[in-house]
């Protein structure tokens, strides 16, 4: 039998924090002034992955990770 972990209120509100985070990134990307580093720090901050922004900014993951924007902190 397996029995699955109940989350606590705490645990459920800040997965749910996360993920609106990322959603709202999303939403600020799409500032037609922005340039792709600025993306990718956006992005970046929100917690998603190189391979998650390849395709909001048109690049590869690994093209990613290459771009200025990656690499500041």
């Amino acid at each position: 039998m397996v029995t699955k972990k109940k989350k606590s209120d705490n645990e459920l509100l800040q997965e749910i924090s996360e993920k609106l985070d990322k959603v709202v990134a999303v939403l600020a990307i799409q500032d037609k002034n922005l340039n792709v580093d600025s993306k990718i720090v956006i992005l970046k901050n929100a917690g998603l992955e190189s391979k998650d922004i390849g395709p909001f900014v048109g690049l590869s993951g690994s093209a990613v990770r290459d771009r200025k924007g990656w690499k500041i902190k």
